[in-house]
């Protein structure tokens, strides 16, 4: 079954290359507190240049939730030397892509671009934390866009009022409660001067990571490094948040929400799964991939093949380093497949934590893992993340052979355990939405 649809998929394990599988990282500091952590890879021909903040939404203020969400936006819209999406332009005009991203636990920020250019991106990093352009015309813009686009999401979009509502409830208490972008009411009302004063905490070098990976000249790029960050002002270490592994719910949550006119029912499952920093994340992270990942997903298997149900299943992960949440969409027209497909994902939970998997399907799963970790090592921007969240967590930089090594260990006795303490009732926040 599962070992069948997965052939396809480990015939890929030999094409990977071995350098893949091993992966050397060092770091030095500079003398103003920046810490720079290089992950060289001498098979690429491209690099990635990551500035990797040790702070996120959680760490903002509780009357200014929101603030660090824009900034997002922001860190592209100028600084004293460059006009809005100069930043953009420059590494599109190489081939290269830029991108980042706020979460609640860290930000990240990364160029991706030829290994030649990297001193580029060394500059357009350097110039963004010394002078980044925060005028009140940039804030306003960039507060009524988000206000603008939250808002349409919210009237248009039921399945992202209904996932934001289960998302809350599983994290009720903890700082990812509140969404992102805080109060959407409140967005429009920030104050300016307010998200200006807030600025140095995020720009704190301090709580700075410069992570570069791919191919580069050692020796070329410290020289870079030193060119455009040596002389920014040093910051001062602000209190970290204290990462702690959260139990899962003590108790479940069930509501009913009637929607007049809704043409197709749903029902959304939200379940507190264990913390990026628990020792239990990889084993929870095992079934997730078993029930829900397109590529071999069980949930689809017993619903639609076997029981005929003809739903819609979709599902998301969080990504968050004190608590997780794993959310099952499923949804159809007739109300009676809804409510039978519930009863299937109950006893397909309850099979789960009383019959362990067999070897047979522990090993495809446990493969597909392993590939998609590989993978990801293969991409420069990706490493340069999970090197930065690893060394955020734990204070290490070698994280890589730790994660392969536990992975290929899994057994179907941690897989279990797993689903006995996170797949029960009463750790779920369940969320019907019928039409009237």
């Amino acid at each position: 079954m599962i070992k069948a649809r997965l052939l396809c998929w480990l015939l890929l394990v030999p094409l990977i290359p071995l350098s893949a599988q091993s992966l050397t990282v060092s770091s030095f500091d500079l003398p103003n507190g920046l810490k720079v952590i290089l992950a060289p890879s001498g098979n690429s021909q491209a690099a990635a240049v990551c500035v990797y903040h040790m702070h996120g939404a959680r760490s903002d203020p509780a009357d200014g939730r929101g603030i660090a969400y824009l900034y997002q936006y922001l860190m592209f819209d100028g600084n004293e030397n460059l006009e809005p999406y100069d930043h953009v332009l420059f590494i599109g005009k190489m081939g290269g892509v830029v991108s980042g991203r706020v979460s609640y636990d860290n930000s990240v920020f990364y160029e991706m671009l030829p290994a030649q250019e990297i001193n580029v991106a060394l500059w357009l990093e350097s110039e963004r934390l010394k002078s980044l352009r925060l005028r009140d015309a940039n804030i306003d813009f960039h507060k009524n866009q988000i206000f603008n686009r939250i808002s349409r999401l919210w009237e248009a979009n039921l399945g992202f009022k209904a996932q934001t509502w289960v998302s809350s409830k599983v994290f009720e208490g903890l700082p990812y409660e509140f969404p992102l972008y805080g109060d959407l009411n409140r967005i429009p009302s920030l104050g300016n001067e307010r998200i200006r004063e807030n600025y140095p905490n995020f720009q704190n070098l301090a709580n700075i990571l410069l992570i570069i990976a791919g191919k580069f000249d050692i020796s070329e790029l410290r020289n870079g490094i030193n060119k455009f960050f040596q002389d920014i002002p040093p910051g001062r270490r602000s209190a970290s948040p204290v990462f702690n592994a959260q139990n899962q719910r003590k108790s479940p949550v069930l509501k009913n929400w009637v929607v007049p006119g809704l043409k197709k029912s749903m029902a959304v499952f939200g379940i507190k799964a264990p913390a990026k920093i628990s020792y239990n994340y990889m084993y929870f992270d095992f079934l997730r991939y078993y029930l829900t990942d397109a590529r071999i997903s069980r949930l689809n298997h017993i619903l639609n093949t076997v029981n005929k149900l003809d739903v819609e299943i979709e599902s998301s992960f969080t990504d968050y380093m004190e608590a997780n949440c794993l959310i099952i969409q499923i949804s159809h027209p007739k109300r009676i497949n809804l409510e039978k497909a519930r009863f299937v994902l109950a006893s397909e939970f309850q099979a789960l934590a009383s019959k362990p998997l067999g070897n047979s399907e522990v090993r495809a799963v446990r493969s597909l893992m392993e590939i998609d970790l590989l993978k990801g090592m293969l991409s420069p921007e990706e490493r340069c993340q999970r090197i930065g969240e690893y060394f955020h967590m734990f204070g290490e930089l070698n994280f890589f052979d730790v994660q392969l090594r536990r992975l290929r260990r899994i057994t179907s006795y941690d897989v279990q355990e797993s689903a006995k303490k996170y797949l029960l009732k009463e750790n779920q926040v369940v969320l019907n939405v019928y039409g009237n």
